[in-house]
């Protein structure tokens, strides 16, 4: 899916317009600690369905330097690049995924499965990364000046991001691809004695190379140190059913 896609772009491929209802548990009663916390972890979720701007500011001023982002785990490669460039570049390779050592940061894709790694192929969806876990994708990509041929099959992927990179993947992304056609957050509940925050939302989405709209609960646990500064931000979706809504078949 979006935000994240399976070479992460994170928090991307949405459309924006949105509205929120307020249906969560109230903070009446827990100190000042507690009531900022939330508010971070609300304005965060909020931002992350509805500007660009508004989450790299959140990301900027409340994630500790050493703060990771684990988006997901997914089925894919795993590796980034920049989706605003028309050349399809990689950023990084992402620890212990199938891409480690046959990827490189700097190796710009050529084609994949025959197609031609064009913007306007990966916008139409022609260009297809997805699909089923262990098969086999063959691809050419440009190292060196040289055409290098590259094999390697689907596999797990359990990314984590740095602050660092966080901040690029927000930047290289679309503004008018992000949010929600419509979201809410449903219910926040928090654990004082971790300093976690778990916010329950639901969202309406556009993937954008199908052009099909999909929805999906998320459940994001925002953990926080001693400071009042995220240190970790992680989420949980309902990926089976979204991929079902896209129309692909879920065997597993």
């Amino acid at each position: 899916m979006n935000k994240l896609i399976v070479y992460s772009f994170v928090l991307a491929s949405l459309v924006a317009c949105s509205y929120e209802t307020n249906n969560y548990e109230s903070d009446q009663g827990m100190n000042a600690d507690g009531k900022k916390i939330v508010s971070i972890a609300k304005k965060w979720t909020k931002a992350s369905y509805t500007s660009k701007d508004k989450t790299l500011k959140l990301v900027n001023k409340h994630m500790a330097d050493d703060g990771r982002n684990f988006p997901g785990r997914f089925v894919g490669f795993g590796f980034t690049f920049d989706p605003q460039k028309d050349e399809m570049i990689v950023n990084w390779v992402i620890e212990n995924s199938p891409a480690v050592g046959i990827l490189q940061a700097g190796d710009t894709f050529v084609s994949v499965n025959g197609v031609p790694a064009t913007r306007e192929n990966r916008d139409t969806g022609k260009l297809v990364f997805a699909g089923l876990p262990g098969e086999m994708v063959n691809a050419v990509v440009k190292r060196d000046g040289k055409d290098i041929e590259v094999s390697f099959a689907r596999g797990l992927v359990d990314p984590s991001y740095t602050k660092d990179q966080v901040i690029s993947n927000i930047e290289n992304a679309n503004a008018d691809n992000w949010g929600a056609i419509e979201h809410k957050i449903n219910e926040v509940a928090v654990n004082k004695k971790e300093k976690a925050v778990y916010v329950w939302s639901w969202h309406k989405s556009l993937d954008v190379p199908t052009q099909k709209e999909f929805e999906a609960h998320v459940v994001t646990r925002y953990a926080f140190n001693a400071d009042g500064k995220v240190i970790s931000v992680a989420n949980l979706t309902e990926d089976a059913l979204i991929q079902s809504q896209l129309g692909f078949r879920v065997t597993r």
